[in-house]
């Protein structure tokens, strides 16, 4: 095999084992994160998300939605409801599921 080709080869096989290093170490978007020892996560909007779907989604059955957006507001030191995709934000979670 000519000298380049196997060169080549060997930056290519480089790569891909960091890309895939890559994947499995960064979190996926749209996930969230939880550190068990926290009463929150890391969340990462995803297009068509809004502020009170997500809050609609971790505030406890019974509980007003409305206060959960005013928390993860101020949590994010957002002035408005306005977020964007890519965006990361802190989110309480309930630690004990009421019910």
């Amino acid at each position: 095999m000519p000298r380049h080709t196997t060169a080549l080869l060997r930056v290519l096989v480089t790569l891909s084992t960091i890309v895939v290093g890559l994947v499995l170490l960064l979190p996926a978007t749209g996930s969230a994160d939880v550190d068990p020892a926290s009463t929150t996560t890391i969340y990462t909007v995803q297009p068509g998300d809004t502020l009170w779907d997500i809050a609609e989604d971790v505030t406890p059955t019974g509980d007003d939605v409305r206060a959960t957006v005013q928390e993860v507001r101020r949590m994010n030191e957002l002035s408005s409801s306005l977020i964007v995709p890519g965006q990361q934000l802190v989110i309480p979670v309930d630690p004990a599921p009421r019910g």
